[in-house]
């Protein structure tokens, strides 16, 4: 069977791009947007409208970071299905369905901080109502969006348990991993129900332990994929004898 490599180099470049993903998160969104926690969908459309108004510098800088780094849940993505790819015999209908699952998961990303950009532009020309019509829109690409997120963490697992490497690529603990986190994402289904308490959309539940979960699955699986790639490296130092007629050495008679 042919043996598929991969480039380290690359492959740990896409690596590192969703830990930055993770940490411009925290500097966009928290620091300079101000919405972690997210402002609470019971405000009244005139106070969500002076946050947009008090804030607006911050939310376009944190917003412009965003869409920059936000692009690299696609590189970061790749890094996984890079190794899925590995995992497969025959078609790889698994990576193929996860490349789409990523891409798919680009335009999530990108959505959230383009309407907050446009959003902050002119606030003050905005009709209070509409605007937290379209603040609420931004909350619920973020976290009702986890079915395809789920769905790829699925995929993940799936690909661990059919691996025919000896040893395989990711230990069998990362596959009841990401069943977990999958199942985990799910009550973030709740929030269009609530305006208060742990499943709305600045809630215990709904926000805080999703986000944790989420942001804390693309750490872990950095630190795992970061792991088959120093595996990788190993494997490949190991120096091979070259046949002397391969060396350009006569050999001797």
């Amino acid at each position: 069977m042919e043996q598929r490599t991969v480039d380290g180099a690359v492959a740990k470049a896409f690596v590192y791009s969703g830990v930055a993903l993770v940490a411009s998160l925290l500097v966009s969104q928290g620091w300079l947007m101000g919405f972690i926690p997210p402002p609470s969908p019971a405000l009244s459309p005139e106070a969500l409208a002076a946050i947009f108004i008090e804030r607006k510098m911050g939310i376009r800088l944190g917003t412009l970071i965003q869409c920059i780094c936000y692009t690299f849940w696609l590189t970061w993505g790749m890094s996984i299905t890079f190794y899925m790819r590995r995992m497969e015999r025959g078609v790889p209908v698994l990576t193929y369905a996860s490349i789409a699952n990523i891409g798919g998961g680009y335009v999530f990303f990108l959505l959230m901080p383009i309407t907050w950009a446009a959003l902050a532009f002119r606030p003050e020309q905005i009709d209070p109502a509409m605007l937290q019509v379209l603040n609420d829109l931004v909350w619920f690409i973020f976290i009702l969006s986890w079915p395809p997120f789920a769905l790829f963490m699925i995929f993940i697992a799936l690909a661990i348990f059919r691996d025919h490497n000896v040893p395989t690529v990711f230990p069998r603990w990362v596959a009841f991993f990401n069943l977990w986190c999958a199942v985990l994402i799910v009550p973030a289904g709740l929030i269009e129900f609530f305006k208060t308490g742990p499943f709305a959309y600045d809630g215990l539940i709904s926000f805080w332990f999703i986000y944790i979960v989420f942001f804390g699955w693309i750490l872990v699986m950095s630190a795992v994929t970061l792991r088959a790639i120093a595996t990788d490296r190993k494997m490949n130092a190991v120096p091979s004898r070259a046949a002397p007629h391969l060396t350009g050495q006569a050999s001797p008679t």
